[in-house]
């Protein structure tokens, strides 16, 4: 469940015996968890935190789960719905499976049966190859793409290079050596100074979130994961 640590959930609850009980256990289970007691106050979360994963009771008020669903998977396929609900006919079932969601969950739900859903999602995540990074950032290794809550950052081809060798090191600081090596690898006979890294760095700060890559002094460069 590691990954799970690091993911944003958006569970919409109307029940607040269901919130209480659940809740805590979520919480305790991923970075970040946001509550929202109907559609419209979850669309709206869900526009400005795009988390990874939506809990949803299926039956909220003002924006049913479906009608918030279909919302999503307007612009959006990446990210997983979980659905709950005290029964669903033929018909809801049919538009869940259209809709692509990750499980659908009968209600009261046992805490194991929801935490078996979760796992399931995270490891659906980490077969994409995807690490998830503070300022709501993720980096997709397949496709050597940086995200910002999920939309891509354009990168030069050596701020991509550089990237991802701060996201190999998993924190660990970078000397000034290894990005040479790394970076300009392909024509590292050319005149590269400190100065041409100090200018990538200055450069690929421009177009991501404060505090992401952070300079330790006398040591390199890091990422914050």
């Amino acid at each position: 469940m590691k990954i799970l640590k690091k993911l944003i959930i958006l569970y919409i609850e109307n029940d607040t015996v269901m919130l209480d009980k659940y809740s805590p256990l979520l919480e305790s289970n991923c970075d970040t968890l946001y509550i929202a007691r109907s559609g419209e106050e979850a669309y709206r979360i869900y526009k400005e935190v795009k988390p990874h994963i939506v809990i949803m009771d299926l039956y909220v008020s003002k924006i049913d789960g479906i009608t918030f669903a279909k919302k999503i998977r307007e612009t959006d396929n990446k990210t997983a719905l979980i659905a709950l609900s005290r029964y669903a006919g033929r018909e809801l079932l049919l538009e869940i499976v259209n809709l692509n969601f990750s499980s659908y969950l009968v209600k009261p739900v046992d805490e194991t049966e929801l935490l078996n859903a979760l796992h399931k999602v995270s490891q659906k995540i980490n077969k994409e190859k995807i690490t998830y990074l503070s300022g709501n950032c993720s980096w997709n290794h397949n496709s050597k793409t940086l995200f910002y809550k999920d939309e891509p950052i354009l990168l030069t081809k050596r701020e991509q290079k550089l990237f991802q060798l701060l996201v190999e090191k998993n924190g660990i600081p970078c000397s000034d050596d290894e990005i040479f090596f790394y970076v300009w690898e392909d024509d590292f006979d050319k005149n590269v100074t400190n100065s041409s890294i100090r200018t990538l760095i200055k450069n690929l700060r421009k177009k991501i979130p404060v505090g992401l890559i952070e300079n330790v002094y006398g040591v390199g460069y890091k990422i914050n994961s």
